[in-house]
């Protein structure tokens, strides 16, 4: 990320708005000749620098070479600007009439009017990931992923059994609806038990700068003593909340969100007490799956297709290792 925000400032911002424009389409090079003759799905989602989102795509890649699906993998390049793109991304691919749209929705405030306008022209949306509070009122035809505030009360409620009393809750997109659901549903669980929490705010720009982040979780620790736990929902955030905390000289109950070799390392070595892991390759995987049968059969699984989390612990994290050097990238670990 550091050297995609080096090249970012290196071309400048005319060339960045002209890079930014262009969609990121990655098509299936493996699926066989037949899969343009099936109906085109595209799928929207965040940025592949993510480990996170590098699994999803892979999950989509696989849907997609197993069933010779057609489809497109479509994100935004400008993290400085990553929300307009974002949406306007969503616009164009609309414009271009597929079957069905596979969509992260990421800004329900921004995104929300335009997903109503794409279901009411009657291409059949389904969100994935980001957006599960308002799927049913977009007008999508189903939702996979998870429930945001859920999983961060099950978050807040292992650290609270570890002894903790007061939680920081490490937002890293700040305007996405997801993450601050999970947040709160972090706090609940710190309230229920006579405790607090506190969100720290790190612009999206920022959020991949190791260094950065560091600093940030860094400062929170020395500005409040009442601190003696870290929820970070990112994989590069959460190995910076280590080092942080090293820094620190404190002893803090440290979970996070998302996988990383580094994050895993941390798990294994007892610098984090857990990751939650919303498997991401899931999403993609499962995503397409259930456009592609809904265009061609006109069937749908009923409701919220959950897909995590998976809470990875000490005890298990070396099956979880084991898996991804003998399958890279399905884990979202790189």
């Amino acid at each position: 990320m550091t050297m995609l925000r080096a090249l970012l400032s290196k071309l400048g911002r005319s060339s960045v708005a002209a890079i930014s424009t262009a969609l990121v389409l990655a098509g299936i090079g493996a699926a066989p000749a037949a899969a343009q003759d099936k109906p085109r799905i595209v799928m929207l989602a965040g940025p592949q620098w993510d480990p996170f989102f590098g699994a999803m795509k892979k999950g989509a890649d696989d849907a997609a070479r197993d069933l010779g699906v057609n489809y497109q993998w479509i994100t935004g390049t400008d993290p400085n600007n990553f929300l307009a793109d974002y949406a306007k991304l969503v616009k164009q691919a609309a414009t271009q009439k597929p079957a069905a749209m596979v969509i992260g929705n990421y800004f329900p405030d921004t995104l929300d009017p335009i997903i109503k306008q794409i279901t009411a022209s009657g291409i059949p949306v389904i969100i994935q990931h980001d957006g599960g509070a308002s799927w049913q009122d977009v007008g999508a035809i189903s939702y996979v992923g998870f429930s945001a505030r859920d999983l961060g009360r099950a978050v807040g409620e292992r650290e609270v059994a570890a002894g903790a009393k007061f939680g920081l809750c490490v937002d890293h997109v700040p305007g996405n609806t997801t993450l601050d659901l999970d947040c709160q549903g972090y706090n609940d669980a710190f309230k229920a038990a006579g405790g607090n929490s506190k969100v720290l705010m790190i612009q999206f720009s920022d959020a991949s700068n190791p260094t950065f982040v560091t600093n940030a979780i860094k400062g929170a620790l020395q500005g409040d003593k009442r601190i003696d736990a870290i929820w970070t929902i990112g994989a590069v955030q959460g190995v910076a909340s280590v080092e942080a905390v090293k820094q620190s000289g404190r002893k803090i109950v440290n979970g996070s969100l998302g996988l990383s070799l580094g994050s895993l390392e941390a798990l294994k070595n007892g610098d984090l007490l857990f990751i939650a892991d919303l498997q991401p390759y899931l999403d993609g995987y499962y995503a397409l799956l259930a456009a592609y049968q809904y265009v061609q059969y006109k069937m749908l699984p009923m409701g919220q297709i959950s897909t995590g989390p998976l809470m990875l612990t000490k005890d298990n994290v070396d099956d979880v290792l084991k898996v991804n050097q003998q399958f890279p990238g399905v884990r979202g670990a790189s």
